[in-house]
């Protein structure tokens, strides 16, 4: 297995033979970091075989996207690998090129600071994104609700509560079961694990308030809308500097773990017109522009409420759209760069993306062993659930070591769960 060119010092990167052509190409390079999980190598993905350099970036060395054939693999120092000097190395790497690259940052936090740093990337860099304060608003969960409440776009009841006194006033008003989630969701998810945090009675509700606001954890309540993983609904798109969405996903999840807020395990494409017109909507009226994925939850009688909007590349809805007819990162890059494309959608449906080996684990033992046995489907059930399967987040014929490195990853991580559940520990 060949490993990732690496560096000790920033000097070194321009020595390094494999990098010099990317470096020096007259086609505008893509930057793509980092490529740990499925989303960056969803991005690399999309953007194969069209005759485009691109850079996979990561400060380790397991990461499965460094071992893709689509990519020029960089290894950067642990110097850099926190997210207050991440952006020093980046800033390196965009000083190397010839032509200016297209950046394209997959996490969050990395995301939010070359944002409140635009100046500098923008030095280095083109980047398919809306400013800060437009991305702002969206990422802080109070404002964009606050902004749907006002323009009468529809999301689950939410209550806004910045004091325990707000908690009280606001009893009467609260329906059960009811959720947690944090304005950012960075924070919580380090302190706690998951993406929100469910409640059927009011004093385990205000027990966590009280926490949280002890912490300075800011939140929302909300109304908890029942239903399975297959009633969560995904509209990915990219819009271009007029609002105009030039390319556009329409999918749903079928599993995810964990089974109320998780991350998706298997998802497909649908052709569904009022997904269609209503994550539209959502965007004209943010005024957004760049690469988008939006989740929302179908009711029984069929109303789409507003759950999150990311910013951001997903992993299943962009690798679907690749393989659906409309190849939302490809467009992204285009426009970016001054080309122009014409407005497509997807054309195929019922195509499914899968993280088969995850999916594979929770579904015939780790739904159940984490607490979850309504969920548990067997092996046969999980096997009639792949019918119509098109790809999956790491395996390609063309390209199978990333699938490699990762499946080593997994059986460790896997194991470590194991033990640390039968041992009585942490079921994160």
């Amino acid at each position: 297995m060949a490993r990732p060119a690496s560096y000790n010092s920033l000097a070194d990167l321009k020595g390094d033979a494999r990098l010099k052509k990317a470096f020096e190409s007259e086609v505008p390079a893509v930057v793509v970091f980092p490529v740990s999980h499925p989303v960056g190598l969803s991005v690399i993905r999309c953007l194969s075989g069209q005759g485009i350099p691109v850079l996979a970036v990561d400060f380790r060395p397991d990461s499965a996207g460094l071992y893709s054939n689509d990519v020029v693999p960089l290894l950067m120092p642990r110097l850099y690998d926190d997210v207050e000097t991440f952006a020093q190395g980046l800033l390196a790497i965009g000083a190397c090129f010839r032509t200016k690259p297209v950046l394209f940052l997959v996490d969050d936090e990395d995301l939010f600071l070359s944002l409140k740093h635009a100046d500098q990337f923008g030095q280095y860099y083109q980047m398919p994104l809306s400013p800060w304060p437009v991305v702002q608003a969206i990422v802080d969960k109070g404002k964009l609700y606050r902004t749907c409440q006002a323009q009468n776009f529809p999301i689950p009841q939410t209550w806004f509560i910045s004091s325990e006194a707000d908690l009280e006033k606001q009893r009467a008003q609260v329906t059960f079961p009811c959720i947690v989630k944090p304005t950012f969701s960075t924070q919580f998810r380090k302190r706690f694990g998951v993406k929100a945090v469910r409640f059927d009675g009011f004093d385990q509700l205000k027990e966590f308030v009280a926490l949280l606001l002890k912490e300075g954890i800011e939140f929302v309540v909300q109304e908890f809308i029942a239903g399975p993983a297959d009633c969560l609904y995904t509209y990915a798109a990219y819009s271009d500097d007029g609002g105009n969405v030039v390319a556009e996903f329409t999918g749903r999840k079928l599993h995810q773990f964990p089974p109320d807020f998780g991350t998706c395990r298997l998802g497909e494409s649908v052709d569904d017109p009022e997904l269609e017109r209503v994550g539209k909507r959502l965007l004209a009226m943010l005024r957004y522009r760049g690469i988008s994925l939006t989740e929302f939850k179908r009711d029984p009688q069929g109303n789409y409420f507003l759950i999150e909007l990311n910013p951001r590349p997903g992993d299943w809805p962009e690798h679907l759209s690749w393989l659906c007819g409309a190849n939302l990162v490809l467009a992204a890059y285009r426009e970016t760069i001054g080309e122009k494309v014409p407005p497509h959608r997807i054309t195929r449906f019922g195509v499914k993306w899968a993280n088969l080996w995850e999916d594979f684990y929770y579904c015939v033992r780790g739904y159940r062993l984490h607490g979850y046995p309504e969920e548990h489907r067997g092996l046969w059930r999980w096997l009639r659930d792949l019918k119509g399967l098109g790809t999956d987040a790491f395996f390609a014929w063309h390209d199978p070591l990333p699938a490699w490195v990762r499946f080593k990853g997994m059986v460790r991580d896997f194991a470590a769960r194991e033990r640390a559940l039968r041992s009585g520990g942490s079921q994160a």
